[in-house]
């Protein structure tokens, strides 16, 4: 007879891991509506505009020449890079819907000014040029589809007329405007407005010697992203303000575009250069299926520890439950993921995790209750099981120290296991018959 309560302990243990099957399809339900989300913020994406990477001004010089000899003519281009760039843009964040899945748009007026002191010779006197180079100012904008109305460019204070594509290696997209003539060995000022909307991210490329960047906008959830982080910020429930000054020994500005305009921009990318850019993400500011995917791994432990409370009910008590009913009390623990999933699509994350919990801790509480015999011990389980759930809430709003939070409850958990056993003759339980039902 001493094996039934280490018989016990493992037909209880069997049951939670079997509880790894439906907690597996309730991780892939998660995964899946994840990837609906995807879907629909790439239809968003595709039916306006891309997240949008500006780049510019910059100053972009292709010319013909010979080659030595009767060589052949070769193409060549040059990059010229502004000795200082300010950047101002203020977006306005507006969310789009796929039936249930909300994406932030933004449409964000942009201004770019940069001055270029310019080399009296813009190619190398040593070529023997076929035709006269052509010089242009050009503006980079990863998805052109984004331009709202016609962009407004000044040189030198003087408007002049865009046209559509640069033509260069690695400026594949964006717009540009031919230098006048004569510009060459003084000191030109570019100035470009535009309207430009896109999805979720605003990225600038700072390629001035000097740079400043100033962001702002109303969306009180940014995530600052890219190769540099603002040197100031201020974020409130009323929007964000964010300011960037660089210098080119810090961006490394200079030798990128030259290794890229060598080599071309990668496919994957445009313009291609993810250590040097900045700028910022405009976020949800919960990502529910990350919380509940967090939630999911964590189930299996979820389940085993009430089990175990259950169990410790069942010895303490001298009761007799059956395996089925431990599988019920499971399959009600299992029922609660897949409620927290679906009415975090619906309501915010703590509003669906307190309904959700409440319903499943109330019903598990009745069910405890009459299969222990005793209201009181119901709802005795129902303070331990409501602990629990109050733990895991915690333990998923407080990322950082997620895996602290875990091992102490852990640790308390088997504390008290010990403390509450302390006294008990397992040999003597496991020889007497539990109580009748």
């Amino acid at each position: 007879m001493r094996t039934n309560v280490l018989l016990k302990a493992m037909i209880v243990f069997g049951v939670a891991v079997a509880f790894f099957v439906p907690l597996a399809m309730i991780l892939d339900v998660v995964q899946s509506r994840s990837r609906y989300r995807d879907e629909a913020r790439a239809e968003i994406a595709r039916n306006t505009a891309n997240p949008q990477y500006v780049v510019g001004p910059v100053i972009l010089v292709s010319y013909k020449a010979a080659g030595p000899g009767d060589g052949p003519v070769r193409e060549g281009h040059a990059v010229l890079l502004p000795d200082s760039l300010a950047i101002h843009s203020q977006a306005h964040v507006e969310t789009r819907a796929r039936g249930i899945y909300r994406v932030p748009v933004f449409r964000a007026a942009t201004r770019l000014e940069a001055a270029f002191d310019l080399p009296a010779d813009l190619v190398p006197k040593d070529l023997r040029l076929v035709e006269e180079p052509r010089v242009q100012v050009a503006f980079g904008v990863s998805d052109p589809r984004g331009i709202r109305g016609g962009p407004d460019v000044k040189i030198d204070g003087v408007t002049v007329r865009p046209h559509a594509g640069v033509g260069s290696n690695w400026l594949k997209t964006g717009f540009g405007v031919d230098l006048p003539p004569g510009s060459a060995g003084r000191t030109v000022a570019v100035q470009g407005d535009l309207e430009i909307m896109g999805t979720e991210q605003l990225l600038f490329l700072p390629v001035g010697e000097v740079t400043t960047v100033d962001v702002s906008s109303e969306w009180p959830h940014p995530s600052f992203v890219g190769g540099f982080l603002p040197d100031t910020r201020a974020v409130s429930a009323k929007g964000f303000q964010a300011h960037w000054k660089l210098s080119d020994f810090a961006t490394g500005v200079n030798d990128a575009v030259a290794r890229v305009e060598r080599l071309g921009a990668p496919a994957d990318q445009s313009p291609g250069f993810p250590d040097h850019d900045l700028g910022v993400r405009f976020i949800q500011p919960v990502d529910v299926y990350q919380q509940s995917e967090r939630a999911v791994k964590y189930g299996f432990l979820f389940v085993l520890l009430t089990l175990v409370a259950f169990y410790l009910f069942e010895v303490l008590r001298r009761l007799a439950v059956h395996p089925i009913q431990y599988a019920l009390c499971g399959g009600a623990l299992a029922i609660f993921f897949l409620l927290l999933v679906s009415l975090s699509e619906h309501l915010p994350f703590a509003a669906a995790y307190a309904i959700a919990s409440v319903a499943c801790v109330g019903l598990i509480s009745f069910y405890v209750g009459h299969v222990l015999r005793s209201a009181r011990r119901g709802l005795a389980f129902g303070g331990v099981l409501g602990a629990l759930y109050g733990s895991l809430y915690v333990i998923l709003m407080s990322e950082d120290y997620a895996l602290l939070l875990g091992a102490v409850l852990l640790f308390a958990a088997l504390a008290l296991v010990m403390i509450m056993t302390r006294r008990v003759d397992w040999y003597r339980i496991s020889e007497e018959a539990p109580a009748a039902r």
